[in-house]
């Protein structure tokens, strides 16, 4: 991703972080809801103590987390100053940072669970994210991915890039008006590489297994790897 794409989409999320959540659900007709809570089933499957959401956005995911399990110690890591400090006046006990995916100042082996819903496309560089993961999760740690992606019936992605071309732009029109993050917004869903080659960069990035379930015929993907 450029640089300026990257100030751009930073940009966009601080202007509709009030919004963000609402947003999700209406552009997603409610289903982002059942795709976050087979995330946080996964991620809860081995009992993890330590937990660390990336692109954690409004934190959403890490009030899920806590809801489960008070006990957990959660963590959220997000570039955007608006969206960590909306985060931040729903649960001012939340432990936020504000980052980026790719170079973080946490230590290895600090995470027995890293989780990442509809960020890791916006990472500048895919491999770079993994290894980064890789490296702060303790041995047999879970990643946990959940991304929009290109269903793989011809007929359902034909959908989907109208869906994107024209519902997406409008919908998010009421809540802001960055014609370029819609732009960038689509294009990045359309170019994010297909689930056989997110496999492949687990691989290069020294995941000692990795999985992937697709959600609603390919719509999103849920990618996993252990340390």
């Amino acid at each position: 991703m450029a640089l300026e794409e990257s100030k751009v989409l930073e940009n966009y999320f601080d202007e509709i972080a009030p919004n963000y959540e609402l947003m999700n659900s209406l552009l997603s007709l409610n289903l982002d809801k059942i795709w976050r809570q087979r995330l946080l089933n996964e991620a809860l499957k081995d009992k993890p103590e330590t937990i660390l959401d990336v692109a954690c956005g409004t934190c959403d995911i890490l009030r899920l987390f806590l809801s489960k399990n008070n006990s957990l110690k959660v963590f959220g890591l997000d570039l955007s100053f608006g969206m960590l400090n909306e985060g931040k006046q729903r649960d001012k006990k939340l432990n936020l940072i504000r980052g980026n995916g790719v170079k973080t100042p946490l230590p290895d082996n600090s995470f027995d669970v890293i989780t990442i819903a509809f960020g890791f496309r916006n990472m500048p560089n895919y491999l770079d994210f993994l290894v980064e993961a890789n490296r702060l999760l303790k041995p047999k740690g879970k990643l946990i991915i959940l991304e929009l992606t290109q269903p793989q019936n011809p007929i359902l992605r034909f959908g989907n890039t109208i869906y994107l071309k024209s519902v997406l732009p409008f919908v998010s029109s009421f809540f802001g008006r960055n014609n370029e993050a819609y732009d960038y917004l689509a294009r990045s869903i359309q170019a994010f590489p297909s689930q056989e080659s997110v496999m492949e960069l687990f691989q290069k990035a020294n995941f000692s297994s990795h999985n992937y379930k697709l959600n609603q015929m390919g719509i999103t993907t849920q990618f996993i790897g252990i340390k």
